[in-house]
Order: C-alpha cells, then sequence, then structure tokens
C-alpha cells in the first residue's frame, strides 16, 4: 500500500511492504523520480500562470520585407540599384511589454524591443563603444523601466528622444509620412534635427490636463557607459508640450546636446539647441500636417555635417514640412514635400538646401498585415566654403508587405 506525500523537497511513495520471509510489515520512503519530474513540471506551469495573474505580458512585433529601386546623380556618378529591403515602411522587430498593478493606484511595467533585418536576420541596432568599435544591442529599439500613476509616468532606460518620431515618448507625430518609407521618400533621412534612440535616460510625463501634457527628458549619455566625468559624455536634455482638442492637436519640443568637454581641437565645442513645432487636424475626408525644425550650433542637421566645412564650426538651419494623408479604394493614401536650409555659424559660403517630395499608399489585407508602395524624389544643393555647388538628385520606388503579431 502506497500514499502519496508532497514535501518541500520532492514528492515520494509512503506506505508498507509486507515481508514474505518473517510475515512482518516495514515502513520505507521511496523516491520515484518520475513523480519527481511531473511535480517539477507542475511548480513551473504553476509559477508562470501566478506570473501571468500578477502581471499582464505581451509578446508583440513586425515583419517589413520588400523590394526597393534607387537611382542616384551625384553630379558625377549614376548608381542604379534594386535591392531587397528590411523595414522600408516600418522597422522589422519583436518585443516583450507588460505591467503590474501594484495598488493604490500605481503601476510598474517595461518594455524590451529588439530590432532586425528580416532580409539578414541580424540585430537592426548597434553601439559604438568608447573605443570607437561597434557592438549589437539585444533591445536596441527600447529598454525601458517605468512607474505610472495619477501624478504621470516616470521611465528610466533606452527610447526614444522626443523629437526623434521613435518610440513610447514621442512628441514628433505631425508627419504625414513619418520615420519609415524608404531612404528618400520622408524626412527622417536628409531633413531636420539630428535625433535617435538614446541610451541611460530618464523621462517624465504627466498625465493631460484640459488636452495638455508635458513631457521632460535627460540622458546621461546617449550610447554606451558613462564615463567617471559628466562633462565628458555625450549628454542630452528636453523639455516638450502637446495639446489634443478633438481633430486638432499640436506640440512643441525645445531640447538640448550637451558638448563634450573633451572635442577635438578646432572641433565644434558648442551646445546644440533644437525646437521643434508641429501640427495636425483631421477633416475626415483628409489629415492635413505641418512641422517646423530649427538647430544651432549643430554638428549635424539636414543630414549636412559642420565636416562638410573648413572650420568645424557647427550648423544652423531649418526645415519645413506639410503633407496629408486620405483614405483612398479602402486603404490609405499619403504625400510629403519637405524643405531644409542650413549653413555654418561662421562661414556663410558654406551651406546645404535640400528639397523633397514623397508619395505613398497602405492597403489591408487583414488586421494584422498589410501592402504599402512608394516613390521619392529629393534634390540636395551642397555649397562649400568656397562657393562652388554640387547638385545631387535622389529617386527612390518599393513596395512591400507589413505583418504585424
Amino acid at each position: 500500500m502506497r500514499d502519496l506525500q508532497i514535501t518541500s523537497k520532492g514528492i515520494a511513495a509512503r506506505g508498507r511492504v509486507h515481508d514474505r520471509t518473517s510475515g512482518r510489515h516495514s515502513n520505507f520512503f521511496l523516491e520515484n523520480s518520475q513523480m519527481k519530474k511531473t511535480l517539477a513540471a507542475v511548480a513551473v506551469l504553476g509559477a508562470f500562470a501566478g506570473t501571468a495573474m500578477a502581471a499582464d505580458v505581451t509578446l508583440y512585433g513586425k515583419i517589413d520585407l520588400g523590394l526597393n529601386y534607387q537611382h542616384l546623380d551625384d553630379g558625377s556618378v549614376t548608381t542604379n540599384q534594386v535591392s531587397e529591403k528590411s523595414g522600408q515602411n516600418s522597422g522589422s522587430r519583436f518585443g516583450l511589454k507588460g505591467t503590474e498593478d501594484l495598488g493604490n493606484g500605481y503601476k510598474v511595467g517595461f518594455v524590451l524591443e529588439n530590432g532586425f533585418d528580416a532580409d539578414t536576420g541580424a540585430t537592426g541596432q548597434s553601439m559604438t563603444n568608447s573605443d570607437g568599435s561597434k557592438s549589437t544591442r539585444l533591445f536596441g529599439r527600447e529598454a525601458q523601466l517605468y512607474v505610472s500613476s495619477d501624478f504621470g509616468t516616470l521611465s528610466m532606460g533606452r527610447v526614444g528622444a522626443l523629437t526623434s518620431g521613435l518610440g513610447s515618448y514621442n512628441l514628433n507625430s505631425y508627419m504625414a509620412m513619418s520615420t519609415g518609407w524608404g531612404d528618400y521618400t520622408s524626412k527622417h533621412k536628409y531633413f531636420g534635427l539630428d535625433r535617435d534612440r538614446m541610451d541611460n535616460t530618464v523621462t517624465y510625463q504627466t498625465p493631460r490636463f484640459a488636452g495638455v501634457r508635458v513631457t521632460a527628458q535627460y540622458s546621461f549619455q546617449t550610447s554606451g557607459a558613462e564615463v567617471e566625468h559628466t562633462a565628458q559624455n555625450d549628454r542630452y536634455a528636453a523639455i516638450g508640450a502637446d495639446y489634443q482638442n478633438g481633430a486638432f492637436a499640436a506640440g512643441l519640443v525645445v531640447d538640448q546636446k550637451f558638448a563634450k568637454n573633451t572635442v577635438a581641437a578646432g572641433a565644434n565645442d558648442k551646445d546644440e539647441l533644437g525646437v521643434m513645432l508641429g501640427a495636425s487636424y483631421d477633416f475626415e475626408v483628409v489629415k492635413a500636417f505641418a512641422l517646423f525644425e530649427y538647430a544651432q550650433n549643430a554638428n549635424k542637421f539636414a543630414n549636412w555635417s559642420d565636416k562638410n566645412t573648413t572650420k568645424n564650426e557647427g550648423v544652423k538651419g531649418y526645415m519645413a514640412q506639410l503633407g496629408v494623408t486620405a483614405p483612398v479604394l479602402g486603404g490609405t493614401a499619403y504625400a510629403t514635400v519637405n524643405y531644409s536650409d542650413a549653413d555654418t555659424e561662421v562661414d556663410s559660403k558654406a551651406e546645404n538646401k535640400a528639397y523633397g517630395v514623397g508619395v505613398g499608399y497602405t492597403y489591408p489585407l487583414s488586421k494584422r498585415t498589410y501592402a504599402y508602395t512608394y516613390a521619392g524624389y529629393q534634390e540636395l544643393k551642397p555649397t562649400d566654403a568656397n562657393g562652388d555647388e554640387v547638385k545631387t538628385k535622389n529617386t527612390e520606388f518599393g513596395f512591400g508587405l507589413v505583418h504585424s503579431f
């Protein structure tokens, strides 16, 4: 006869066995390895079940693959290229996010998001180390832990800058064609402020009051681990506000990138100022967008660097973009025009003007899958310190498929 007994050390069979030679019964403790494995499995499942009850965790992602054609003409060399591309419309990614209710109106949550190139399987975001080498990031798109309550949200980790058009705290949502849409169709590569995802970042975002929400952000070191002395880190600070009232939305951000005290002799050693102002209005039949950005003492603006000049004295400039989206034939049509003008702080002869136009279309095939196509043209007119202009023309066309899970 056996009785099952569950203990903190496992599961065992306890019972009595009749001794045929003596006729007596003896007690014994039999270890049952199969039962121990079964209990271990039950314990693991129970732990996951308990976790699922305590915290809401979601696995999510997107895969974007398609074909791209580019015609590039820099005035001396013409290039034509057809290639398979990942993330033309929306960056391929997978991630985990979750929240746990702490009680009394408080919640703790996290986001861990990996970016990858679906055409090669390679990690999409890299990191520049202190020695100049590159290393990959497991969660390069976002990695943050936050606490939220009626008083707002406080976050720490790797997130997008307020004006980057990326991540959970992005305030730059006033672009008809935002950070996707190929290399030369939208704003992100050749127009506007040089902002991206940042490491070591603290973000605080208030609740909305009368449609207004305020967000503040500070990065102790935008890429990689902080060094011992604060002034030797690439630091960033921003304050912004956005407003929503029915069909109308608007936002304003002022940010600053702090110059390190270890810049090379002759390089730009001034803090960079950036300003973003945007608005949108949904007329139902069409939604209109407007965006303006300004930079002063920038190392890079509108993809034009102070290294393009002879004095490395920093760049100032502005960018303006207008765009619309509209429902068409069961899908959504997009159109945008861009203009930017940048020059150096000292050498007025060195400047860069850029024009761009882009159109796109998405069509849903299901709730989680859509097809897209787009075309864009950009014309860059950089002028060097001698006043010589070199015109560059970029044309591209692409199409692809996005599946979300």
